[in-house]
């Protein structure tokens, strides 16, 4: 929506919204402005790396944090409490770039570690945050999924970067920084949402300053059938509590990310889950986000000359 549009829907001046924007930004509680682009059409897969530690002290906590705002393909990186004490998401073309960042993940804090595991992603979803902002639920973005690559330009690569950094830069910047007018980048803008390289545009925000804790639940299936998968996902693609489904392969099956104020919210979700479900749920844990970074793992392609 344009700062017009929505200063009709608040009964504000759309400066007046640009500028409130602008302050909720720059205090974290919108961590990132973002348009959902699918990057396995761009070669690319989502991967994430849980680690646990012998030795996770503070110094060791920033220097990890350090380490997510400095990777150039870091997408998610997280500092957790529960079955692991890290969640490092990140994008690669291929195994090779996998095992690198394996090997730089170690060079860096392999005496430490005492546990790593690695995942892939087939699918996922980002979800409404409804509950944070006591709104109906809206439907959830286009599903991401493992798709065939298509080849797009340099300047529709850069054009990706720029909407995935902010998804309200202005096409004026955005024309500065690729080369173009702004009539040309409206019109890339508009092929690449028809041909699925931008599925939505969406917002994530920090949970605790919205007054919830942030909960990850890893759950691996057992005797599942896709009809049955299909309902789990449905289930909770609707439930208030969750903002992001994950599809995966390697140690669990799938990954359901939800918002709630207490331990008894999230004791309430997992009853209700296993209630309905508990027939095809095996082994499943549950970690707490503690500290976030949510970032642009596209940014290369703007450094680029």
């Amino acid at each position: 929506m344009s700062f017009v549009q929505l200063g009709k829907k608040m009964k504000l001046g759309s400066a007046s919204v640009e500028r409130r924007l602008a302050k909720l930004q720059k205090a974290g509680i919108i961590m990132l402005l973002f348009a959902d682009v699918n990057i396995a059409k761009l070669g690319l897969k989502s991967y994430r790396m849980y680690i646990k530690f012998d030795v996770m002290d503070k110094k060791t906590e920033q220097e990890l944090i350090t380490f997510f705002e400095n990777y150039p393909r870091t997408l998610w990186g997280t500092i957790c409490e529960g079955e692991y004490d890290v969640l490092f998401r990140f994008v690669a073309a291929d195994e090779f770039e996998v095992q690198e960042v394996i090997e730089l993940v170690l060079s860096k804090f392999g005496e430490t570690i005492s546990e790593k595991t690695i995942t892939t992603t087939t699918y996922h979803a980002y979800l409404s945050w409804n509950k944070a902002f006591e709104t109906e639920r809206r439907p959830a973005l286009p599903v991401e999924k493992m798709d065939t690559p298509e080849e797009i330009d340099e300047t529709d690569r850069k054009i990706l970067t720029a909407l995935y950094g902010n998804a309200r830069e202005t096409t004026v910047n955005i024309a500065n920084a690729v080369g173009l007018t702004p009539d040309a980048v409206q019109y890339r803008m508009k092929k690449l949402s028809e041909r699925k390289f931008i599925l939505g545009y969406t917002a994530w925000y920090d949970s605790r300053m919205l007054g919830f804790d942030y909960y990850k639940l890893l759950i691996g299936f057992r005797n599942i059938t896709s009809e049955k998968e299909n309902e789990f996902v449905q289930y909770c693609s609707e439930h208030d509590d969750v903002v992001f489904i994950n599809k995966t392969i390697g140690s669990w099956d799938i990954e359901v990310d939800v918002i709630v104020r207490n331990n008894r919210e999230l004791h309430n979700f997992i009853r209700d889950v296993k209630t309905k479900f508990g027939n095809v749920i095996g082994k499943h844990y549950s970690i707490s986000i503690v500290e976030e970074r949510m970032l642009n793992p596209l940014k290369e392609y703007l450094e680029k000359k």
